[in-house]
């Protein structure tokens, strides 16, 4: 029975495209062209529809203390991963730069104590696939993270976007919906 779960942190565990729109919205509303841009209207990896700036200038929002200090979890995303750490254990696989990963170890000691944190460095690392996922479920929002692990099963998770609507697997919209495949899965091991 599989008890490993490599959850992803961004776009799984909190809400990063909400939060990089809201950074960018306060950092240029007082720009002579500038109209608010809503989150719900992201779906580019690299945050195209934040127009005033390049992405290098939108990267660095992810190594800055105030995105870990106002980025909010996944809807239900706390409560459900709580329940989830009583029967299985939690390991958030996150790739990112130095500075990322730091703010994201910290912000994880703080709000998910329970769960061990495995940090994949850009430049270091290709992808995830350098992780040994094979007792496991991954449960990620990238179709490309997905594809190259070697987890026993694989879900996407979330809204779709450019850089997953092609996933042809499981998908789970949120973590009602995660919480539910599980507890499905775990009832076919029963009856087997």
């Amino acid at each position: 029975m599989i008890k490993t779960l490599y959850v992803d942190f961004d776009g799984v565990i909190v809400n990063t495209v909400k939060c990089i729109t809201e950074l960018y919205n306060e950092d240029h509303k007082y720009y002579e062209k500038f109209s608010p841009v809503d989150w719900t209207s992201i779906d580019t990896w690299r945050f195209e529809e934040l127009y005033l700036e390049p992405y290098s200038v939108i990267d660095r929002y992810f190594n800055q203390p105030r995105f870990f200090a106002n980025v909010e979890w996944m809807d239900n995303a706390q409560e459900v991963l709580q329940r989830l750490s009583e029967k299985y254990e939690i390991k958030v696989v996150s790739m990112g730069n130095h500075e990322n990963l730091v703010g994201k170890q910290i912000w994880l000691l703080k709000n998910m104590p329970y769960a061990k944190f495995m940090p994949v460095v850009f430049g270091e690392h290709v992808d995830k696939s350098d992780v040994d996922m094979s007792d496991g479920i991954i449960i990620d929002d990238s179709v490309s993270n997905l594809i190259n692990s070697n987890a026993a099963k694989k879900v996407c998770f979330g809204d779709e976007y450019s850089w997953n609507k092609n996933w042809t697997g499981v998908r789970c919209n949120n973590w009602y919906d995660l919480e539910n495949y599980l507890h499905e899965e775990e009832l076919k091991i029963d009856q087997d």
